[in-house]
């Protein structure tokens, strides 16, 4: 599902729905959401999105300064919930900069397998959180809503037993939204011309980084579940997890 024809100014929102999973049964509907910042949007249009979603939450993966810079549009005034899980990037281009340079020669799955090896509480407790949440609706976003959301969503589905295959199509959906998004990184305090740093991978979607990504979390860590449960996970965790998310009612 795609609503952003709805609420244009939240690039990249989606509901996170219907992937397969290798448990049984597949993701349900109208609980993980997903999108870029909700820093631009107004009022009006916020107050429609929590009454067509029923979000009662949002986790942020923004880091701390970047989320004291540029805020969370009306969604405190809204009473949404707060839930901040800072995805380390690697280092800033300066202190109030959300800008690290992204290198190597696979600098996308690179800057991925960073978030984990630098940040890895972050990156099991912004997961933990939809468990804490017990299926009610969330919406995970970062800024553009492709690395660090792409991250957390991919991993989240990859534990509940979503093959490589479908977390990719979900990742690569709204494509086309995400050179918009990088755009306008540059009218914001925490990016402004540094993102003339990034290379041109990252201003497009390839599905392909984040199965690469995925196999080497398998090859490192011994997969998405194995590295939870080493950062603060437990079977129990893993298994309202699947309950959150998963409708084994479909078969």
């Amino acid at each position: 599902m795609s609503m952003n024809t709805c609420y244009p100014a939240l690039l990249g929102f989606r509901e996170v729905s219907g992937q397969r999973s290798s448990f049984g049964g597949q993701v349900r509907s109208g609980v993980l959401y997903r999108s870029g910042t909700p820093q631009f949007l107004d009022y009006a249009t916020a107050l429609r999105l929590l009454r067509d979603t029923s979000i009662t939450a949002t986790v942020d993966l923004r880091l701390q300064h970047e989320v004291e810079q540029e805020g969370r549009g009306p969604l405190d005034e809204l009473g949404v919930g707060h839930l901040t899980h800072a995805i380390q990037v690697g280092a800033l281009v300066s202190a109030n900069s959300a800008v690290a340079p992204m290198t190597g020669d696979d600098p996308v799955v690179a800057t991925y397998l960073r978030y984990l090896d630098e940040g890895p509480e972050a990156v099991a407790g912004a997961i933990a959180d939809i468990v804490q949440l017990g299926g009610a609706p969330v919406l995970v976003h970062c800024t553009v809503g492709k690395d660090r959301t792409g991250v957390i969503i991919a991993m989240a589905l990859a534990a509940v037993g979503v093959d490589h295959d479908e977390i990719a199509t979900e990742y690569g959906l709204l494509a086309n939204q995400v050179e918009e998004s990088m755009q306008r990184l540059r009218g914001m305090k925490s990016y402004g011309d540094a993102v003339d740093l990034y290379p041109p991978e990252t201003f497009a979607v390839e599905p392909g980084s984040i199965i690469r990504f995925l196999d080497a979390v398998d090859h490192r860590h011994g997969g998405t579940r194995e590295f939870l449960l080493s950062h603060g996970f437990t079977h129990q965790m893993l298994e309202e997890l699947e309950e959150s998310l998963l409708d084994r009612t479909v078969i």
